[in-house]
């Protein structure tokens, strides 16, 4: 074991050493000493971005057609299989903004697809904003056979941005911060996000896919239970009120229930835990649960549960109980976070803190419509929720 003395100056040793190759590599390589691009810092995430890349694989997508095989390495997405094809995600997403990184190969081709369908392939069964710069009809940042873009720079075999905004039907592109495309188009609107293998001579990768959500209005006006029931058992201890600005739940069990049904939507949650007895307070948020007669606590709703438990264990935060397990632990007690949720058809994701927590395809569809509860879940844990935000969504499908 090293001295107290040795480690100091070794570490001293280090940070000149690390800041000497941080000033090299900040003169040198630009982008090199960056911030690992699929997470979402704090602000954005505040502002409602969140990441739809993990950075370490290819949980909340689906992949579709021929090209089955994707790579993730040093926190960026490749293809590596043959022929064509893409990956979807799992979430369907309606109004929104939303910001990639990519990168081609020399002469390559590819495209982002947005409100995309899976019943035919997702150009004609949806958007796809362009990649390829040697398109004189489509070139990149271009609605493909929708709305042609004006051409900018945009270099095979360097990283490259394409921001792409859609509300009703109005769509903006731009690409490397220059705006390309501003139109109408009505054929679509709701579907899901999806990245492009065109062909074998085309090797594309993907580092930054964020999505910000439009559209959503808050379900809680931050004063009373306006919009919601308060259920608790009266032989029980538990308190919900409302403390500077924000619900608090203490004790349990009991929940507060949206006075609305939803079905299929994307939600956003502000959350804070407080710690109990070397653990973490349990909470959830329920969603497509039924609602119970009267006023008192029954049991709990039977529907989804997005499980609210900053502890390492079975069920953590932003899993969905019972069924699908959360990738990691992206939240402290005593610190606010934000908690999405995506729910369309039988298809289910969760983020928190922006980062992708749990994935969950029902085979059984069981859940279609109901509450949105906030749980009290037993006499020892506090909760506090701030903000509940939602957009109702729908199903793809094509209008035009």
């Amino acid at each position: 074991m090293r001295s107290k003395r040795s480690q100091t100056a070794c570490l001293k040793q280090f940070m000149v050493a690390g800041g000497l190759m941080l000033f090299l590599s900040m003169m040198i390589g630009g982008a090199s000493f960056a911030k690992d691009p699929s997470v979402v810092p704090a602000d954005k995430n505040a502002e409602g971005w969140i990441a739809l890349f993990n950075g370490t694989d290819t949980s909340g997508w689906e992949m579709f057609g021929d090209a089955t095989e994707w790579t993730v390495k040093e926190g960026i997405l490749e293809n590596v299989g043959t022929g064509g094809g893409w990956l979807g995600t799992v979430a369907t997403f309606g109004d929104f903004d939303l910001i990639v990184e990519w990168q081609v190969s020399k002469g390559g081709n590819s495209g982002i697809f947005f409100r995309a369908g899976t019943e035919d392939v997702p150009w004609v069964d949806g958007f796809e904003s362009q990649i390829d710069e040697d398109d004189t009809h489509n070139p990149t940042g271009s609605i493909y056979n929708h709305l042609a873009a004006k051409k900018v720079p945009s270099p095979d075999e360097q990283w490259n941005t394409t921001e792409i905004h859609a509300e009703g039907p109005s769509i903006v592109v731009k690409v490397n911060g220059q705006e390309v495309v501003n139109g109408q188009d009505e054929s679509f609107t709701h579907g899901r996000i999806g990245l492009q293998m065109h062909d074998n001579n085309s090797t594309v990768r993907f580092r930054k896919v964020w999505i910000r959500p439009l559209g959503l209005k808050s379900l809680y006006n931050g004063k009373d239970f306006t919009g919601w029931k308060v259920r608790i058992s009266k032989d029980r201890k538990v308190e919900i009120k409302v403390e500077d600005g924000a619900i608090r739940i203490q004790g349990g069990p009991g929940y507060v229930e949206s006075q609305e049904d939803y079905g299929d939507f994307h939600a956003r949650f502000r959350i804070k835990t407080l710690p109990k007895d070397n653990s973490s307070s349990n909470s959830g948020i329920f969603i497509r649960g039924p609602r119970f007669p009267g006023d008192d606590y029954v049991g709990w709703p039977e529907g989804l549960e997005a499980q609210v438990f900053n502890q390492n264990g079975d069920f953590i935060t932003g899993g969905w109980y019972h069924f699908m397990k959360a990738s990691g632990v992206y939240a402290q007690d005593e610190e606010w976070f934000w908690m999405d949720i995506n729910a369309v058809e039988n298809r289910y994701q969760s983020w928190v803190n922006g980062m992708p927590a749990a994935t969950w395809v029902d085979p059984e569809n069981r859940f279609i419509k109901g509450i949105i509860g906030l749980q009290a879940h037993d006499p020892k844990s506090v909760i506090f929720y701030s903000g509940a935000e939602l957009v109702e969504l729908a199903p793809h499908k094509k209008l035009n």
